[in-house]
């Protein structure tokens, strides 16, 4: 009887627009525990969560059932108002620039 395995690591950084920093390291901690939040909300593993004051680090395994599109638009803990969003996968890194 075949099986099959699936896990989805995925290091996913988020910046604020313009690479500002308006992350203070004061909100930093209820920011992380509010993203770790959503995620397990959304059965998403959190491995890692970190930044500073102008990007978001996750390390995050995506259930084999989840878009991988869908986990990063839904924790997502910067507003989309015209920032720009930076996947790492497997084959490199990719910038992405959300809509306003």
């Amino acid at each position: 009887m075949p099986h099959t395995y699936a896990q989805n690591t995925i290091h996913v950084v988020f910046s604020t627009k313009d690479r500002r920093k308006t992350i203070s390291a004061e909100f930093q901690p209820k920011m992380w525990a509010y993203a770790a939040g959503i995620c397990k909300n959304l059965g998403i593993l959190v491995h890692a969560i970190g930044g500073m004051e102008d990007h978001v680090h996750f390390l995050i395994q995506v259930p084999p059932t989840m878009a991988l599109a869908k986990a990063f638009s839904l924790s997502n803990p910067i507003p989309h108002d015209g920032r720009t969003r930076k996947v790492t996968t497997s084959h490199g890194e990719r910038a992405t620039r959300l809509s306003a």
